[in-house]
């Protein structure tokens, strides 16, 4: 083997145009296939960051329960089944009646109004703390990230030097930008040791900062919060931070949990966020969560939850001022209408992709063939101006294996080379790509690695053909060649 190596590459060497032009050629093919498979997989990874910075795949915690009986958080239906999943009865188009005993909506119905309805509540209700928070963390299935919050109003100094006398302190984790989708501007984040710690530190939005000291960078101020200076060191921007709310009256300042807790006087969180790994297991969370927290706290079945888990789809469905049936009817079905709503979006955005990775796998699998096509002809051009060399080799001695071996090898090295020099084409493609026009790549090492392989994967099945046509030569018709 290591002799056929050194052959072929003296081979390659003597002919070095030809093989310039065929590292060329395949160079391209698999430049084209790095290329095409970080632009799809960067296309996706955004689609996914746009659909979750809407929020289908974030859960809300908050400790009580302070809707109606009727409607609890997150569906819980205690109306005894009052039309909350459709008529009792079905018709066909002619008006008889249908078989409703396979109807799984209406036997789960039926279930529902067999069993008493859950009347009592807990006063006061459990507060969230470590228990809940380790529950979600490593207590349910489908998780990505939690984060804590805590958030309290606090009275500034007189001589603050600062035209706010009340700010708005919110504790968050380091997990909490990335679950909000927010963005920083200038400065930097919060790391996990000045969370744990509490260290005085804060983010605030640039209206805020501009709002506190005019006409002058906010990164590096400092707050005074109960005769403890706050230094700002990053400006965000996101949903929910740029809001009118959070730059009102009362200013929002979000600070590490940890020290919202000291100057609060609390150890325990106001919300706990979860984010799910997919829209399309969000509702199965959601319910994960709600029994997981039911059992952890000991409530009975005829006792209402003392807390709320609310998804986007709940927490959007204001109860207050509509008609109770109609608030028990939306609010017991809304759980299985997001369910159903967010599976179908998962699966759409999946058959999208995989609809987009096999065009753009074939518009690659071309380039390759191209490349693969040019490795072919310059080793039947290669079989052709040596054939005396080939007779010569077999009058001594070689085997017809030894001959196949050697044109493969040259080929799979032609293969080979080209396509890590169109890896890092493509590499560089890409970055150019991603950082020069703000386009969505991603840069898979798998991809390099698959893409290397399938350029040696093409040297090998476009050079059998010519090497095997070399080993099939006539050793004395050969030596005769001119």
């Amino acid at each position: 083997m290591n002799i056929s190596l050194r052959t072929a590459l003296k081979a390659l060497s003597q002919n070095r145009l030809q093989a310039l032009l065929t590292f060329f050629g395949m160079s391209v093919g698999v430049a084209m296939v790095v290329i095409v498979s970080g632009l799809g997989l960067g296309a996706q990874a955004k689609i996914e960051e746009q659909i979750e910075s809407a929020g289908p795949t974030m859960i809300t915690i908050r400790s009580g329960n302070l809707r109606p009986a009727a409607i609890a958080a997150g569906g819980q239906d205690t109306s005894g089944g009052e039309q909350a999943e459709g008529n009792s009865a079905a018709y066909s188009r002619d008006g008889s009646d249908l078989a409703i005993e396979g109807n799984s909506a209406i036997t789960e119905a039926r279930k529902k109004a067999a069993k008493p309805p859950p009347d009592k509540y807990r006063s006061p209700p459990t507060p969230l703390g470590l228990p809940e928070m380790q529950l979600l963390k490593t207590g349910i299935a489908n998780v990505r990230s939690v984060a804590g919050s805590v958030e309290g109003n606090f009275t500034l100094a007189a001589d603050a030097g600062i035209p706010a006398r009340v700010v708005h302190l919110i504790g968050i984790e380091t997990a909490w930008p990335e679950m909000k989708g927010w963005k920083l501007k200038e400065g930097r984040w919060f790391t996990a040791e000045e969370v744990g710690s509490g260290k005085p530190v804060a983010l605030l939005s640039a209206v805020v900062g501009q709002k506190f000291w005019p006409g002058a960078s906010p990164l590096g101020k400092t707050i005074v919060m109960q005769g403890r200076p706050v230094v700002v060191v990053g400006l965000v921007s996101g949903k929910g931070v740029d809001d009118a709310g959070s730059v009102g009256l009362i200013p929002n300042i979000y600070t590490p949990l940890s020290l919202t807790q000291q100057l609060s006087g609390r150890d325990i969180y106001d919300t706990i966020t979860v984010r799910s790994t997919s829209v399309a297991v969000t509702t199965e969370v959601s319910k994960a969560i709600m029994a997981a927290m039911r059992k952890l706290h000991g409530l009975p079945d005829d006792t209402l939850d003392d807390f709320r888990v609310e998804t986007q789809g709940t927490s959007a469905l204001p109860s207050m001022g509509s008609d109770p049936r109609l608030s028990r009817a939306v609010h017991a079905n809304v759980v299985g209408f997001e369910q159903a709503s967010w599976e179908e979006m998962a699966k759409s955005l999946r058959a999208a992709g995989r609809t987009f990775s096999l065009l753009l796998a074939a518009a690659a699998a071309v380039s390759l063939l191209v490349g693969g096509i040019g490795v072919m002809n310059i080793m039947l051009v290669s079989v052709a101006a040596r054939t005396r060399e080939i007779g010569l080799r077999m009058a001594l001695g070689a085997r017809m294996a030894d001959v196949m071996t050697q044109f493969v090898i040259e080929a799979v090295v032609l293969a080979v080379i080209g396509g890590l020099i169109g890896t890092l084409v493509g590499v560089i493609a890409l970055w150019v790509a991603g950082r020069g026009f703000a386009w969505a790549t991603v840069i898979s090492p798998t991809m390099l690695l698959l893409a290397i392989a399938m350029a040696g994967l093409t040297g090998v099945v476009f050079g059998y053909g010519p090497a095997r046509r070399a080993a099939g030569l006539d050793p004395v018709i050969a030596l005769r060649s001119e």
